[in-house]
């Protein structure tokens, strides 16, 4: 696969800035928070929105932070650590205390299934991480889906 474009840090950082809010809106609604555009604007322009719960005000503003904290640190260390920091951003407040920033160590369902996933490995997780990153015969972009994946 080829990288569809080859930007700059700061080429990144303006599309990124300018299209923030619909970065958050497609995030917030695959967790199935059910939010429009214009009321993500309004929250991230730190404005009150009527109707909304106070746990998906917290959501929608902690995509924020997580999204202000990646564009404003230019020499972050893409690693375990960096995920772990970005769950906890992004979870903050919704979560267990001490379950922020940590893998997942309680069973989960998902729906319309029996199946449920193992619990993850955090050496395995790690090195897994740190092969995909080391990989030279990759794209960025192939890399990049693999690690979202």
């Amino acid at each position: 696969m080829k990288n569809k474009f080859n930007l700059t840090r700061e080429q990144n950082i303006f599309i990124a800035k300018r299209n923030i809010v619909d970065y958050i809106w497609k995030s917030a609604n695959l967790e199935g928070i059910d939010v429009t555009c214009s009321e993500i604007q309004a929250i991230y322009d730190g404005g009150i929105v009527n109707g909304l719960t106070v746990d998906k005000i917290i959501a929608i503003n902690n995509l924020k932070y997580s999204w202000q904290f990646i564009l404003e640190n230019e020499s972050i260390d893409y690693d375990f650590k960096l995920l772990c920091h970005l769950h906890k951003l992004t979870c903050d407040k919704l979560v267990l205390e001490q379950n922020l920033g940590k893998l997942r160590s309680t069973p989960v369902n998902i729906g319309g299934t029996s199946w449920k996933p193992m619990f993850p490995i955090e050496s395995q997780i790690k090195e897994e991480l740190q092969e995909l990153l080391n990989q030279q015969e990759k794209t960025k972009t192939e890399v990049a889906i693999e690690i979202m994946l």
